[in-house]
């Protein structure tokens, strides 16, 4: 000890004043977080009467003499007559019982023992001096305050003993559990009471009184739920501060002989280095002691971590919900998972992937983006527990709380996540009871939560690939039926003159059918104009008809003939001249024969309106390329001699909507020819070059792998 004039600084003080001034501040922490609750209040009255308790303990056994250690301890005592009245009356109002008589008398009789120790010597009729220092000494009086100490105790422990036992609800017998566990624990506290009637045990009481408010605090502040392993892992957050207490109290004995200013620095200057030692390690002793008590739930929690960041990367929306709804049942053991997802069309959630639910009942419950639930669930945005609701732990609207329960109620669901992305619900999970009737802890809600963010993202650009993937076939099937325009003229020359023929042949077989060479000569033509009338008919049918991509061996010269088969007749009206130099020889290659007919078509449509009616020459030559790797590749050049493109415009032109063809109402263009172009030949793994120049004419070359294998093809 180091003397001064009246104190003395006494290392057994340290702790105490520390863990009040805590206290005190946990107190206020609480009842900020909550200004109209009842229980609140009652918890900010226990941490003063016990901030009061500790902090003039403190300073009374700084003191030097008896009648200044009386002084304090005398404030001391006020502070623990509302201690166990405080708690009882925070306990009724955690349990929901109506006890506002029986709290107001506590509180009355509690300010009454109060006055008597400040006006009274029977109550504290002195002090002691044991080896850690002065100590209150308790006279007669004291008898009332330990009839209404015990009593008010064993009241809330009762109370909590009788709802443990009737409660039904997982979260509510969970809470009470471990409320009544911290009430044990705190319970030891009263081995103060010994050495103040004359027995020399030290007052550790203080510690589990410390522990009782701390636990509480972070329970109410951050775990609307009270979860049980929560006091395990907490252990790990506030088990370094033992050892640490200790240390301190090590450091003033053996420094003792330092001045007051010397020591204060050293305990300062140790209390920082211990901060940043635990700042730095204390998520590793947490994670540590999780992963020994509970293997179980650190597992799921590193599976479900590794879960939400690889379905980030998943498009195919039908796998993801599938994987969602797998992924949540094994992993959590939960009964029931069900997904909703917005249907924009019909603008209501609909379930789109499910396990062990009634899917009758589920899809009776309709509801729309414009429903009160939906709102509601995007007011909240974080995983909704019913039971919270159906108890008024969260929601302070009776409306708001009635339409979750019971729409929840409907649905099977004990919590619902909600899936919001950028302030949009695109949907909401559903999960059901844990096996044994578990509750959900605050940490494994916080973890669905960050899951649902990642869910939210993923599930929303899987739906937005599937829309551009349907896009893309109505994109793709209109380009082909803008096609149709030119092959209907070719259509129409093709069609004519096998018509001709067998229009004349029906004209004079009534009166030639006695010829019977007219009869067999004009059969055989007549029946191979309408096989090909027939053949022209299902060509333009396979191209209109677009599928998904289907390869097969195909012929690249005969695709080229084929497509410009229909477009030779428009080229010739515009006084166009189509040249084919077609490689000999070329090898069979995986492509999707529709496809490629495709692009053959837009780029020849391209070349012909290039040349605008001026005339000109569209060249098709094919060729067989092996390059320095050894791979072998076909090209497929498509030039025109029109107007070509500008420099500037050249590396755009496979853009989406981007389009030259603006000078007249003639050649108006939508932009799209040339991305689908684009787009169908990286499909096969090929390549597209253009080359152009102003006023000569534009080159298109298509480069397409040499293979033949189908499963080479389709990779």
């Amino acid at each position: 000890m180091v003397e001064t004039s009246t104190y003395t600084l006494n290392i057994h003080a340290i702790p105490m004043l520390l863990m009040g001034i805590v206290t005190l501040w946990l107190g206020i922490l609480v009842r900020r977080s909550n200004r109209q609750s009842a229980a609140h209040r009652h918890f900010l009255i226990l941490c003063q009467s016990i901030a009061l308790w500790l902090v003039a303990t403190s300073i009374g056994l700084c003191a030097t003499t008896p009648d200044l250690a009386l002084i304090w301890y005398k404030l001391d005592n006020v502070g623990v007559m509302y201690i166990s009245v405080a708690f009882y009356a925070f306990s009724a109002e955690f349990l929901q019982l109506h006890r506002p008589w029986s709290i107001t008398l506590g509180y009355g009789l509690s300010t009454l023992l109060a006055i008597t120790v400040l006006t009274r010597q029977e109550f504290v009729a002195g002090v002691h001096q044991y080896w850690w220092g002065y100590f209150p000494q308790w006279g007669l009086a004291s008898v009332p305050f330990f009839i209404m100490f015990f009593a008010y105790m064993a009241a809330a422990f009762a109370d909590y003993i009788r709802a443990y036992n009737t409660v039904t609800t997982p979260i509510k017998r969970q809470q009470i559990k471990f409320v009544l566990c911290a009430f044990l624990i705190a319970y030891l506290g009263s081995v103060d009471f010994f050495p103040a009637f004359g027995y020399e045990i030290y007052p550790f009481g203080y510690i589990p009184i410390f522990l009782l408010t701390v636990v509480v605090t972070i329970a109410i502040l951050r775990y609307h739920l009270l979860d049980a392993t929560l006091f395990v892992s907490m252990s790990a957050t506030y088990l370094p501060l033992i050892p640490f207490a200790l240390v301190l109290i090590l450091f003033a004995h053996i420094l003792g002989d330092l001045a007051p200013t010397a020591l204060a620095s050293v305990l300062v200057l140790t209390t920082v280095a211990f901060t940043i030692l635990y700042v730095a390690f204390q998520p590793r002793l947490q994670s540590a002691l999780n992963k020994v008590l509970f293997p179980g739930r650190y597992d799921a929690y590193n599976t479900l971590t590794r879960f939400s960041h690889a379905m980030v990367m998943n498009l195919d929306l039908a796998n993801l919900q599938t994987e969602i709804v797998h992924t949540l049942q094994t992993v959590m053991g939960i009964e029931t998972v069900s997904v909703f997802l917005l249907e924009k069309e019909q603008g209501r959630y609909e379930l789109k992937a499910s396990a062990g639910i009634d899917k009758d009942r589920v899809n009776a419950v309709q509801l729309t983006g414009h429903d009160s639930f939906a709102t509601l669930l995007l007011k909240h945005d974080q995983p909704i527990v019913k039971e919270e609701f159906q108890h008024g732990l969260l929601a302070q609207d009776e409306t708001e709380a009635g339409t979750l329960v019971e729409t929840l109620t409907k649905m099977n669901a004990e919590v619902c996540i909600p899936l919001v992305n950028k302030t949009r619900l695109i949907g909401f999970v559903n999960l059901g009871h844990k096996p044994s009737q578990e509750f959900y802890s605050r940490d494994e809600l916080e973890l669905l939560g960050s899951l649902a963010n990642n869910a939210a993202i993923a599930l929303d650009n899987a739906m937005l690939y599937e829309d551009w993937k349907r896009s893309q076939v109505l994109i793709r099937r209109a380009d082909r039926l803008r096609s149709l325009e030119t092959m209907a003229g070719g259509f129409a020359h093709e069609v004519r003159n096998p018509l001709t023929s067998i229009k004349t042949f029906i004209q004079l077989a009534p009166s030639r059918r006695d010829d019977p060479e007219f009869m067999d000569s004009f059969s055989v033509v007549a029946g191979d104009d309408l096989l090909r009338i027939e053949r022209l008919i299902e060509e333009i049918l396979d191209y209109t008809r677009y599928m998904k991509p289907k390869f097969s061996l195909n012929s690249i010269n005969e695709l080229v003939a084929s497509s410009l088969h229909f477009i030779e007749i428009k080229a010739n009206t515009l006084g166009i001249v189509i040249e084919k130099q077609l490689a000999e020889q070329l090898p069979l290659i995986m492509v999707d024969q529709q496809q490629i007919k495709q692009v053959l078509m837009n780029l020849a449509l391209n070349a012909i309106d290039a040349m605008g009616g001026k005339g000109g020459h569209l060249i098709v030559t094919t060729r067989h390329v092996t390059r320095l790797d050894g791979t072998r590749w076909i090209q497929i050049e498509v030039s025109d001699t029109g107007c070509g493109v500008a420099p500037a415009d050249l590396p755009h032109i496979f853009d989406p909507f981007f389009t030259t063809k603006h000078e007249s109402t003639e050649r108006v263009g939508t932009g799209l020819g040339l991305s689908i172009v684009h787009q169908i030949i990286q499909e096969h793994a090929g390549t597209v070059e253009a080359r152009s120049t102003v006023g000569q004419g534009s080159t298109f070359i298509l480069t397409l792998p040499a293979k033949t294998a189908p499963e080479t093809a389709l990779a």
